[in-house]
């Protein structure tokens, strides 16, 4: 059986922010709210309509899409009513509950990973109700959700108390978690930076936890925002420096000794690393720390080894020299090395080489539009692998994005030569045009838009004849497939233009269940609710692909 491939597409680090940064509570008045609902406009008043036949309608899904539906109609509510919005976010969580557990792995991942709509929903419920202080409501709901999402609801708890400088709940907190397999050593690592001289004692106790954590369970072999190795990166200043050498004496020997077949490469704008084990991804990682620590142990470590001497020349601060100024903009994560491989890792190179391309052309834009606009058409049109999308494509969107009000000549010429190209695109790489309707608005050409969505709505019926082939169908929620997402884009672009042609797009989308889901979205654009960052999911036999897609209100 062929090895399974995990293509992670990232263009973010996705986090949930705005802790502690609560409105005051506001308390209306049978009157005041009367004067709220009189204030609401026809195209609200028909949003408001769906979302109640939604909420009704849900009831006769299944599970993961009446939670999934009720979840979104909880969202579309925050415009208009607030009070409605947690009460049917509420009820989209006790929905959940009877969505069957997903085993420890599965196609698309293991439990609480993007796979798992019924942690997917009850994090986002939970984290809402954090982010809005509702802290007594989280309370009494974290028991009924699954361990993924608990272990991640008393970490954005941890959190929380950190932003309020009550760092005696937040090591409370802290301690809950400090057996669990998911370790937040992103937070730990937050709160013992947060902590003073003074309480240096605490600083070292949870410097130990998170060690012990790190012997007791491991740490995730790929590089993260939120693993060990990024923890002492964070902390090696604020404990004692023998405390900060056994640490990274731990990792290193414990990532030297496990077997492991993984290879790694990951690119950003400050330049691209291939690394072949764990153990040279947390000897890269770490030993600048090292130098600082105990110079001659880590020339030691790097005598015999003239690659990653070579690395580190290159990128003296290790990992931090690649992430600084926005992270890593790819990251990728491959099994043993073969002829497949081999040439996978080739077409990575060449991947990046072009993606490093493509953004130059795109910073040009803002100095020289004209300039960009040639060069991008000299950028490759196809893209690399199942999820990638077509950088000549890309660069243009961006183009036409960031020029639409000083230059709309210029946006309208990029947008045209999409057009131009587009029965050459795959569904995927049309896909990645959806913000096209939009910005001919913007330009004042609805006749372009009407065209641009009829486009988009083609890719995505064909995107739905490949989620469901019966050879090898999307084993995703259908919630997050790629043709529901690009469904959802359509519907919102049409609603712009005419409630009618919403609607239409909408009849004729053939799943049921999906159809609700769009109903949702509708009465989401009409209400003028903010966007709403969803998961797009595309899991397949041999491998499994996840990107972040933003709704527009």
């Amino acid at each position: 059986m062929p090895s399974r491939r995990l293509l992670c597409v990232a263009t973010a680090v996705f986090s949930f922010a705005c802790l502690g940064q609560t409105p005051p509570p506001v308390k209306q008045t049978a009157r005041a709210e009367s004067k709220q609902q009189a204030k609401l406009t026809p195209e609200q008043e028909r949003g408001l309509r769906l979302l109640k036949a939604a909420e009704s309608g849900a009831a006769g899904l299944e599970p993961d899409m009446r939670a999934f539906v009720l979840w979104r109609v909880g969202h579309a509510y925050t415009k208009v009513d607030a009070k409605k919005a947690f009460s049917v976010a509420k009820d989209s969580f006790i929905a959940s509950e009877a969505i069957d557990d997903p085993t420890d792995t599965n196609q698309c991942g293991p439990t609480g990973s993007a796979g798992d709509i019924k942690s997917w929903v009850q994090e986002r419920v939970l984290a809402e109700m954090v982010r809005t202080e509702r802290i007594s409501e989280a309370e009494e709901l974290l028991p009924s959700a699954t361990t993924h999402v608990q272990t991640q609801i008393i970490t954005q708890l941890v959190q929380y108390y950190i932003g309020k400088k009550d760092f005696n709940h937040a090591l409370t907190f802290l301690s809950q978690l400090a057996d669990a397999s998911e370790y937040p050593f992103g937070a730990a690592a937050d709160l013992l930076s947060n902590l003073g001289p003074e309480r240096s004692g605490d600083r070292m106790t949870i410097f130990n936890q998170a060690l012990n954590n790190f012997e007791q369970h491991g740490a995730s072999e790929g590089f993260t925002t939120d693993d060990i190795g990024t923890f002492i990166e964070k902390t090696w200043t604020h404990v004692p420096p023998e405390l900060a050498l056994e640490g990274i004496d731990k990792v290193l020997e414990k990532t030297k000794s496990e077997e492991s077949h993984s290879h790694y490469s990951m690119s950003s704008e400050k330049g691209s690393i291939a690394l072949k084990s764990p153990y040279e991804l947390r000897l890269f990682q770490l030993l600048p720390v090292l130098q600082e620590l105990d110079k001659d142990k880590a020339d030691s470590l790097l005598r015999d080894d003239a690659e990653m001497q070579a690395q580190l020349k290159k990128y003296p601060s290790g990992m931090a020299s690649l992430t600084s100024n926005g992270g890593l903009s790819s990251y990728g994560v491959s099994d043993d090395v073969t002829p497949s491989t081999v040439a996978a890792s080739a077409n990575q190179q060449i991947a990046q080489q072009v993606m490093h391309r493509t953004i130059e052309v795109i910073q040009e834009a803002g100095k020289d539009p004209a300039q960009a606009l040639s060069d991008a058409l000299g950028l490759p049109l196809q893209g690399q692998g199942p999820m990638h999308q077509s950088p000549r494509v890309n660069a243009l969107m961006e183009i036409a994005k960031g020029e639409a009000k000083q230059k709309p000549a210029i946006a309208k010429s990029a947008l045209d030569e999409i057009v131009k190209v587009g029965d050459q695109l795959t569904p995927q790489e049309i896909a990645g045009t959806s913000s096209m309707p939009k910005i001919y608005l913007d330009l004042g050409d609805e006749e372009a838009a009407k065209r641009a969505i009829k486009v988009l709505v083609k890719a995505a019926e064909k995107l739905y004849a490949r989620d469901t082939d019966s050879d090898d169908p999307n084993k995703a929620f259908k919630g997050t497939w790629p043709s529901a997402d690009l469904w959802t884009k359509c519907v919102q672009a049409a609603a712009k233009i005419s409630p009618a042609l919403a609607e239409e797009i909408i009849a004729e989308i053939s799943d049921p269940d999906i159809a609700a889901a769009q109903r949702v979205a509708f009465a989401t654009s009409l209400l003028g609710a903010s966007g709403e960052s969803m998961i797009v999911s595309d899991c397949r036999k041999n491998w499994a692909g996840f990107t972040m897609s933003t709704e527009s209100p």
